[in-house]
């Protein structure tokens, strides 16, 4: 039984960062995707 829920541990160990992971990388493509989310860079006035 001790097995079980060692294993049942590890696989949320490693299942629930890794889902965290995919979301983030998921919103990052998405923005990085649309261009109406890109800020232009301020333009420097020539003195």
């Amino acid at each position: 039984m001790e097995y079980g829920i060692e294993a049942i541990l590890l696989i949320l160990a490693v299942v629930c960062p890794l889902s965290c992971v995919l979301l983030f990388l998921k919103a990052l493509i998405r923005n990085l995707g649309d261009p109406s989310t890109i800020t232009e860079m301020p333009k420097r006035e020539k003195e």
